[in-house]
């Protein structure tokens, strides 16, 4: 480093040092400050049902998901942007519940699920005609 650039540097370096947090702090809060929360209504599908078993009924036909994400990103969102699936692969024949979380929801990127409802759902699987 050139003499007159160590020079720059340590004259006023508290004030040099404090411009630098101001300009993070106001960074931080305008990045943060962009961010916003919604509500999306989406169909549940139900994937991954045993052979010899079809479903006679499903709890719900749409879950209810609050997410997170940049006000600009959610303002071109729509409910079919998002795809809600709950696997029934392991379940017996006859009722059964699942468990719906975030991770049950595909959501585009830079979008975070914050909350699902209903967080369960009852489906009822028969035995498939022959």
């Amino acid at each position: 480093m050139s003499p007159l650039a160590v020079g720059w540097l340590r004259t006023h370096w508290p004030l040099k040092l404090l411009s630098i947090v101001v300009a993070v702090t106001l960074w931080v809060f305008v990045v943060s400050a962009d961010l916003s929360e919604a509500v999306y209504t989406i169909p549940l599908d139900v994937t991954g049902v045993p052979a010899g078993l079809q479903i006679a009924s499903v709890g719900v036909d749409t879950v209810v998901v609050r997410v997170r994400g940049r006000r600009s990103i959610l303002s071109r969102l729509r409910d079919e942007d998002f795809r809600a699936e709950v696997s029934v692969k392991d379940a017996p024949g006859g009722r059964f519940v699942s468990r719906l979380g975030p991770d049950n929801i595909s959501a585009p990127v830079g979008v975070r699920v914050l909350r699902v409802s209903p967080s369960q759902v009852r489906t009822t699987l028969e035995p498939a005609p022959r």
